[in-house]
């Protein structure tokens, strides 16, 4: 029964990597058009490193998170589905946010 249950486990987590690396990307350019990091653990890690490596610190700590819940997939299959749709919920929005700031910052220039 929990078989049929693992592609979609993957495409989750597939989905999820895909929405670090857009949220990433974004975050970067609205950061290159002078905009302040909403996140201040984000923003002080940008701070203390410049946005490149603060991106990438924080970044490398999501998709390791992403990676722990994905490990769980054989023993808690719905779990793990309900925690990375949770998890691309929270970076989807956070990924338009960052593109309707470009697009905004983009007709201000």
């Amino acid at each position: 029964m929990s078989t049929p249950l693992i592609p979609v486990v993957w495409g989750h987590f597939i989905f999820n990597l895909l929405l670090q690396i857009l949220d990433g990307v974004l975050t970067y350019q609205v950061l290159s058009l002078g905009v302040l990091e909403w996140n201040p653990l984000v923003n002080a890690a940008i701070a203390q490193w410049g946005a490149v490596w603060g991106l990438l610190y924080w970044k490398t700590l999501a998709c390791i998170s992403l990676l722990l819940i994905f490990a769980v997939r054989q023993r808690q299959q719905i779990l793990t589905i309900n925690a990375l749709t949770l998890t691309a919920t929270v970076y989807g929005c956070v990924a338009v946010a960052a593109f309707g700031e470009l697009l905004l910052q983009l007709r201000f220039i």
